[in-house]
């Protein structure tokens, strides 16, 4: 997946990385562990979904509220596949980022 946070390893290939990502385990050291960050408010919008018969892809956008009052806004792509054995829809693809600044 491509954490919104992540510069120096931007795409994680394995369960380890997310964890490094999600938790701060200490795998990659710019990882301050996103889901153990005190947002005091998420909220989101969805600007597109697509649906097949065993996937379905979500976009848009998120909020992320700081202590601070601060609102840091993501964009984000989900992917998800039907696993045929459980019927339960699986993440395959998660994509996340800060939006473009023009003069990049």
């Amino acid at each position: 997946f491509k954490p919104t946070k992540a510069s120096m390893v931007p795409f994680r290939h394995d369960l380890d990385g997310a964890l490094s990502y999600f938790a701060a385990t200490g795998l990659y050291p710019e990882d301050k562990g996103f889901a153990i960050t005190p947002f005091t408010k998420i909220r989101y919008e969805i600007s597109g979904v697509n649906i097949d018969s065993d996937s379905a892809t979500v976009l848009g956008h998120y909020w992320f509220t700081t202590l601070t009052g601060e609102e840091v806004k993501a964009e984000y792509s989900f992917q998800y596949v039907r696993d045929p054995s459980s019927g339960k829809l699986k993440i395959v693809l998660h994509h996340s980022s800060v939006p473009y600044s023009p003069g990049y």
